[in-house]
Parts: C-alpha cells; structure tokens; sequence
C-alpha cells in the first residue's frame, strides 16, 4: 500500500511542481489569468483528497492515474493561490487559455477512468459483498457468462465466452 501512495505523490509532485516552474518560466498576460473563488479552492481540495485516496486502490495503473491527476489540481490550487486566486494560463491556442496542470488534468481524467472500471471489474467480488447487484444486474451477469446460477461471480479464468455455450 505504501508503494502505491508513492505512485500518488511522485506524479502529483512533479506535475504541480511543473506546471508552477512553467507558469513561472513562461510569463503569463495580464488578461490570460482566470479568477477562482474560494468555492472552487475548497472543492479542488477535496478532489485532491479523493485522487490521493485512489492510491490506496489495489491498483498501480490507477495510483499513477491519480497521482498525474492530482498534480494538475494542485497545481492549480497552489497556482490560485500564490496570484490571489487567479490561475495564470499561459498557453494560448485560439481562444482559449490553459495551462500544464489543466492538460494533466484533461488527459489523467480518461485514463483514471478506466482505471477505475478496471479496479471494479477485477474486485467484482468485494464490491458484490457490500453493495449487492440489482436483480437485473444478477441476470445481465448470468447472460454474460459472468455469474453462476447460484448466484457467485465466477473468476476471469473459469468463465466461459458467451460465444462458446
């Protein structure tokens, strides 16, 4: 579990600390800072407790997902708040301003998402104990080949595909 936190934390470190350095590097035009409130701090907060929570998932590829993740948001957040709540942008394309934490952010999003099916696919039988499928669930599962008629999600292994019964 330590191991996996680390995946959380080296990601999130570099990423925010990149994304300051650049900011800093780069130089940003006074009309390409966006405000954010005090709201938005606190949500960005918490949504940084929730990624670092997803290092303890049984799951590296998740942990770094977060980690990567995480790096955006506290980028942001600490960006917000060394410029008086305004995050600087300094990357410009079009009409629009972004900057490294916003692009961590938009590509980890994705790939933390299928982390995240993944964890559920491969834990099926813990998250069956404490929130039990629906009884169409049961029978999706049974027409899938993914449950037996007893009710006990069979194992990745020993399910049969659907096209061979």
């Amino acid at each position: 579990m330590r191991s996996r936190l680390v995946l959380v934390l080296l990601p999130c470190a570099f990423g925010a600390g990149a994304d300051l350095v650049l900011g800093a590097r780069l130089g940003t035009a006074a009309w390409d800072y966006h405000q954010r409130s005090q709201a938005w701090s606190a949500v960005a907060l918490a949504l940084l407790g929730v990624l670092l929570i997803c290092g303890l998932l049984p799951s590296r590829f998740a942990s770094v997902c977060a980690g990567v993740a995480a790096g955006g948001v506290a980028g942001n957040v600490v960006s917000a708040r060394l410029h008086g709540g305004a995050v600087p942008d300094p990357f410009v394309a079009g009409t629009i301003a972004f900057n490294l934490a916003d692009v961590l952010v938009v590509v980890a999003a994705p790939l933390l998402t299928v982390a995240l099916a993944r964890v559920a696919v491969q834990q099926r039988a813990f998250v069956d104990r404490h929130v039990p499928p629906r009884p169409w669930e049961r029978r999706l599962r049974r027409r899938l080949g993914l449950e037996s008629p007893a009710g006990q999600a069979l194992s990745v292994r020993s399910r049969k595909p659907p096209w061979n019964s």
